[in-house]
């Protein structure tokens, strides 16, 4: 089963320092269909903010995420519908899980400074 990369920002074990408005932006973005990238499919040689490429793949911790603490779950998201039907991932590695955030307020807490 796929699971979420083993320092992924959405996973509760993994500890990361955004600001309030980092954090914010991406919660906006997943929840109005933007992409999330995996953090290692991201090309940091340029800005620290990142450069996707055409080798980029959405992250499997912000899928998780959204199957926790959306009615719908990545479904819900357009960018993250398209990750299905290239085969990012399959409908069966969806599932709630509990190493992952289970709320927005968890994920906020727990990730800003």
């Amino acid at each position: 089963m796929k699971q979420p990369c083993k320092d992924c920002p959405f996973k509760i074990s993994v500890k990361y320092a955004l600001s309030p408005e980092k954090a914010q932006d991406i919660l906006q973005g997943i929840t109005h269909d933007k992409a999330f990238h995996c953090h290692k499919t991201v090309d940091y040689s340029e800005s620290i903010e990142g450069q996707v490429t055409s080798e980029s793949k959405l992250c499997f911790g912000a899928v998780l995420f959204l199957e926790n603490t959306v009615v719908s779950g990545c479904r819900s998201n357009v960018m993250f519908r398209f990750g299905l039907m290239r085969s990012e991932f399959k409908v069966s590695d969806l599932r709630k899980d509990e190493n992952v955030y289970q709320s927005f307020e968890e994920f906020l807490l727990s990730v800003t400074y």
